[in-house]
């Protein structure tokens, strides 16, 4: 085992970067099926170092070496001075925090910060690695390629659990409400749904029933959601797109085709998630997370009226709970998915940095949208311009949709995609046409002769 870490660790380094980054979801998925037990590396306060971990060091090293040498930095000004806000901010609030809530609250925020700002590095990584339009559809064709392995897992999962073949994280068998997250986790629905939107743009049809098919799988309610959002989305936004929607009416062909493979599934696998949805509501599952949350939304509200300006520190949410009577709700003695965070993504920005946090948030996900928007309006090559369209849909998708969760936080899945792709466009942008080419210069007016 060791030896296999040390090869991953290797490979990383050696191997180009932007390959590297761009595969790093797909190295987490392989590190949470074969590696995770007993693979910590090193233990840095609550910080765990994991293998995959190194190899994100070591693309950061690589990519401090080069800007070190070529004293030059690719950067989209408005994304990286959004980034530099948020990261302030929370920097901010976390020392606030620390004055009023002592020491070990102190780290523990400045802990989850560190490992924040190591994976959003990604982006500069990303951004500065790739310097060909092939080596960023490489780099996308790898993140499919991952979504696609995810998408399979689920299906894998729910064929083979009646049988005892499982990939990753499967839930609620043993009491008839299965629930199939794979080795992603909870996020899995919002993660499929990336690809989900992708292949709307594309009009792949069959690819797009097909990661419905695993957001189902996972009877998430809030994922489930989003899913109609990003096709309403699709519908209004994406359409409006020449491209796009000439190859949609291409493929409305296919249509009735889908329509029998639909009802097909639904035979296979729609009954019994059905089944799972209302068991869910018949054995209250779904009230008790309505309580829950509703614990959340009090305790957030507590928390900021006592911190509005600057919140209780960056992921303070359940280091505080002890000081605003979280043992009225929660039992501290043992965490669990209720305590780790507010559960929602505007009360997560609000409690880590208060009222400077949000505007902070928002201006990072308004410079991200808008990059990836530029692109797609810009870009001349189809490929890369209907991603970045697809890509802007689902960061609109998680802001509108995804109200019930938080994804702009150290180790979550969909942020990672998202750093990934944010960097892409980055180096994507700087490939772009310059704009001051597309104007026709106008002819100089010949002298006039003098008599």
């Amino acid at each position: 085992m060791s030896a296999l870490i040390l090869i991953v660790v290797a490979l990383g380094a050696v191997l180009p970067s932007c390959y590297v980054g761009a595969a790093l979801p797909a190295l987490l998925i392989l590190q949470r099926i074969f590696l995770e037990p007993g693979s910590v590396i090193l233990h840095a306060g609550s910080m765990e170092v994991m293998p995959v971990d190194l190899v994100l060091i070591a693309l950061l090293v690589r990519w401090a070496w080069g800007v070190a040498l070529k004293k030059e930095l690719t950067a989209d000004k408005p994304l990286y001075a959004a980034i530099a806000i948020f990261l302030t901010v929370n920097a901010l609030a976390t020392l606030a925090a620390g004055v009023k809530f002592g020491q070990g609250h102190f780290l523990r925020c400045l802990t989850s910060e560190a490992r924040f700002a190591s994976e959003i590095a990604l982006i500069p990584v990303m951004a500065s690695a790739i310097s060909t339009r092939l080596q960023a559809r490489r780099c996308i064709g790898i993140l499919l390629a991952t979504l696609v392995v995810l998408a399979a897992i689920q299906f894998v999962n729910f064929f083979g659990a009646s049988h005892g073949i499982t990939i990753g994280e499967v839930q609620g068998i043993e009491r008839g409400e299965v629930r199939y997250f794979g080795p992603v986790g909870d996020s899995v629905g919002f993660v499929l749904l990336l690809g989900y939107v992708v292949c709307l743009c594309f009009a792949n049809l069959t690819g797009a029933g097909l990661f419905l098919g695993g957001i189902l799988l996972t009877a998430g309610l809030g994922a489930i959601f989003a899913a109609g959002l990003s096709t309403a989305l699709f519908l209004t936004v994406g359409l409006r797109f020449p491209e796009v929607r000439a190859l949609a009416l291409r493929r409305l062909w296919l249509l009735p085709v889908l329509a029998c493979a639909g009802v097909t599934g639904l035979a296979l696998f729609a009954k019994p998630m059905a089944q799972t949805l209302l068991d869910r509501v018949g054995s209250g599952t779904y009230a008790q997370s309505g309580s829950q949350r509703l614990a959340n939304v009090q305790l957030a509200g507590a928390m900021l009226a006592d911190n509005l300006l600057l919140g209780v520190g960056y992921m303070g949410f359940e280091a505080a709970l002890p000081h605003y009577g979280g043992e009225k709700f929660f039992d501290l003695e043992h965490h669990d998915g209720g305590t780790a965070n507010a559960n929602n993504q505007f009360l997560q920005s609000l409690t880590d940095a208060g009222l400077l946090g949000f505007i902070a948030t928002g201006a990072l996900v308004f410079c991200a949208g808008r990059l990836l928007l530029r692109i797609a309006r810009r870009s001349d090559d189809r490929f890369l311009s209907t991603f970045s369209l697809a890509a802007f849909i689902w960061l609109l998708a998680q802001v509108l949709g995804n109200l019930a969760a938080v994804w702009l936080i150290p180790s979550s899945h969909v942020a990672r995609f998202l750093w990934i792709i944010l960097g892409t466009a980055v180096a994507i942008q700087r490939l772009l046409p310059d704009e001051t080419a597309d104007r026709v210069a106008l002819p100089e007016s010949p002298p006039l002769a003098l008599a």
